[in-house]
């Protein structure tokens, strides 16, 4: 795990009060990758018991975000997409991995899976972010005069 990315994300994490709600526990925090997980918890459930779909998006988005900036950009989501494959009951905790497909200077692309503890695949996300300006000592600052 690269630790100063999980610190810098877990500081920027500790300040986003509805992340804090959700209780996003991070696993791995690379360049390119973020997985993290989420206990279930009753706050989070819909009407049927099952972790609620804005729940696992919310989630979805806040790691592949990560995964994005990564690369040493601020990021701004564009696009989502969530597919509810498998409803997220009988389970203690969802496991969130977020990689990114494309890194580029002004759009990045990224790739989500949802598993519960036992690995079963429960939700896949497509995520687009825009990179609003470069992080001091980012990706291309090594070039900057």
């Amino acid at each position: 795990m690269d630790q100063k990315l999980l610190e810098e994300y877990q500081a920027v994490m500790d300040q986003n009060p509805f992340a804090v709600m959700l209780g996003i526990e991070f696993l791995e925090i690379e360049k390119g990758i973020a997985r993290a997980r989420v206990k279930k918890k009753r706050q989070l459930e819909n009407i049927y018991g099952d972790l609620h779909g804005g729940c696992l998006y919310t989630v979805a988005d806040n790691l592949a975000g990560i995964a994005a900036g990564s690369y040493g950009f601020y990021v701004t989501t564009v696009s989502g997409s969530i597919q509810y494959l498998k409803a997220a009951r009988d389970t203690d905790y969802i496991i969130c991995e977020a990689k990114v497909l494309k890194a580029g200077k002004t759009i990045s692309a990224v790739h989500v899976e949802i598993t519960d503890e036992r690995g079963l695949l429960l939700n896949t996300a497509e995520f687009t972010f825009f990179n609003l300006k470069e992080k001091a000592g980012g990706r291309y600052g090594q070039r900057r005069i």
